[in-house]
């Protein structure tokens, strides 16, 4: 196929590949939650009342009635409210690429986000575009008080037709990997604002070209700012933004090295109705459409690398160097190409903080650390490392990271966070406080894994808060939802859709949205070449180097 073909077949055949994972029904009481704040909430009459003030009813913005003392709000804090977060508006447009295993529960997870309007499907199966066109008109019709024939969904199998559809303003990509990076090429030109799942593209060039489009000023076609989000959702876990808040606070001191692994005891192959079709559903098993396991898993845990080695933003680092093995060592009986098992050691270039007597860190009078220097006067970088192993042979505790620092030790896994402290740490005076008993190494949890959501049967969350009291005291509302099916953390995935279109809204009223926005194009370049880079290690069987694809390394 010629390379002019091969760009065109990118751009107008593909399948996600993957049956949608149907949700469990069931129906419970909103389990009780620890939170740290607690005081009065909104009767239910009181809430229902004044969301039904807004033109939408219970759309964005949800976390206004849960502030402490908030109690009948009139119109005009509403709408003043809605105005200064979301420019007044409140309902995102959004076409759904790809609606496969993960892509449905993307469009799953949309709609149950207050305020998301999915209004067109693009998949290839047409099976799953008629169920999940019913699935938007169910929903929507329910929220809105409206008859299904009334709620119009475009679907299509070409995925040029959502682009060319003037009212969607944002769009969900999740389709086979080597499809990301045209599609968000593609999505970004004509202006709409992105939500591409990890890892970001194919090829290191179209990871680049995705983030010199972004950053090199993309509009939309009223001129604002294009947000460009990738599924990077543990940046929006509160279990791993408290591991980064103790790593980046000198809870655990330099972090020397990151230990992750995602193993599994699986073939991650699927039933194909057809020999033709073996490889376009099974397409995470051949290089030609996949990076295999260092994109499909270890991006998550690179990302994670990345951020923590950083000194406190959420694009963190990226690393200096790889070095990897691996083979087609446990399920060679099939066709497959990419890896069933790997072993990954990456190098990072941290700079060295200076620090006290005491282990403490050294602060100029700004606030600003201070560092060491090398010969040359410069700041002196210290080598640390991360390894990293995925195998298909084995599932004992599974995804799961261990980040070792000069002073303690966090892990992070399915079950929440916990804290250990070094003997030398637990003896200093100077660091007994970070932990909570000085007399043994293993401190505290440090967050359980979505412990209070709800089972309510996978209603949206608008009805589900019109149909259940609130709290007397305050809750997200993703407290009151059946969480995502698969979901690592089980909130992790509302909470980064949430967060898609609270910057989206922010763009559409020209107001800045780069703080809201934490796993943005670099970072998902970051995560997405680190992957390709080790692929190329293993292959050709040498280091391979950050510098060697680009000289800016974050």
């Amino acid at each position: 196929m010629s390379e002019e073909n091969k760009k065109e077949s990118w751009r107008s055949e593909y399948s996600t590949g993957d049956e949608p994972v149907e949700k469990k029904a069931g129906a419970g009481k909103p389990e009780a939650a620890k939170t740290d704040d607690a005081g009065g909430g909104v009767p239910r009459r009181d809430f229902i009342g004044a969301a039904a003030l807004g033109a939408g009813g219970i759309a964005t913005g949800l976390s206004f009635y849960f502030r402490k003392g908030v109690k009948n709000p009139s119109v005009e804090e509403v709408k003043g409210w809605r105005a200064e977060h979301f420019g007044g508006g409140e309902k995102v447009k959004t076409g759904h690429i790809g609606v496969g295993n993960r892509g449905g529960s993307l469009l799953r997870t949309a709609l149950q986000v207050p305020g998301s309007m999915p209004i067109a499907v693009c998949d290839k199966q047409a099976s799953k575009i008629k169920d999940f066109k019913k699935s938007i008109q169910d929903v929507i019709s329910t929220r809105d008080k409206k008859k299904p024939a009334e709620v119009d969904v475009q679907t299509s199998d070409d995925y040029r037709r959502i682009l060319d559809n003037k009212d969607v303003e944002a769009v969900f990509i999740a389709t086979p990997h080597y499809l990301h990076g045209p599609m968000a090429i593609d999505a970004v030109e004509a202006g709409k604002h992105v939500y591409c799942e990890k890892a970001m593209a194919f090829t290191i060039g179209e990871n680049q070209d995705i983030v010199d489009l972004v950053e090199g000023g993309a509009k939309t076609p009223e001129g604002k700012d294009i947000v460009f989000q990738v599924g990077h959702q543990r940046h929006y876990s509160p279990l791993y933004q408290k591991a980064a808040d103790m790593i980046h606070g000198d809870r655990i001191g330099e972090v020397a090295t990151i230990r992750a692994q995602w193993n599994q005891n699986d073939k991650i192959s699927r039933p194909a109705p057809s020999l033709e079709l073996e490889r376009i559903i099974n397409w995470r098993l051949y290089s030609e459409y996949s990076g295999g396991l260092t994109t499909e898993f270890a991006t998550h845990q690179i990302d994670v690398a990345n951020w923590f080695f950083g000194e406190g933003d959420h694009v963190g680092v990226a690393p200096h160097s790889v070095r990897g093995y691996g083979g087609v060592d446990w399920y060679y009986q099939d066709a497959r190409d990419t890896h069933d098992n790997i072993h990954l050691i990456f190098t990072y270039k941290v700079p060295a903080v200076q620090r006290d007597a005491f282990g403490r860190v050294k602060k100029d009078s700004a606030g600003k650390l201070v560092y060491e220097k090398d010969p040359s006067g410069g700041i002196r970088k210290r080598e640390v490392t991360f390894d990293y192993m995925c195998t298909m042979a084995n599932a004992h505790v599974g995804p799961s990271e261990l980040m070792l620092g000069r002073y303690g030790t966090i892990q992070v896994s399915l079950a929440g966070g916990e804290f250990w402290k070094e003997k030398k740490a637990r003896q200093d005076e100077s660091r007994i406080a970070e932990g909570t008993n000085p007399r043994r190494s293993h401190q505290k949890k440090i967050l359980k894994s979505g412990a209070t959501m709800a089972k309510l049967g996978g209603k949206p969350a608008d009805q589900v808060l019109e149909e259940n009291p609130l709290p007397h005291h305050e809750k997200h509302w993703s407290h009151f939802i059946e969480p995502i099916e698969g979901a690592y953390d089980k909130i992790e995935t509302l909470l980064a859709v949430e967060s898609f279109h609270k910057c989206v809204r922010l763009a559409r009223a020209g107001n800045p949205f780069n703080e809201e926005l934490r796993a943005n194009a670099r970072v998902g370049m970051n995560s997405a070449i680190a992957a390709l880079m080790a692929n190329i290690a293993m292959r050709e069987d040498r280091t391979v180097y950050w510098d060697e694809f680009s000289k800016k390394p974050s």
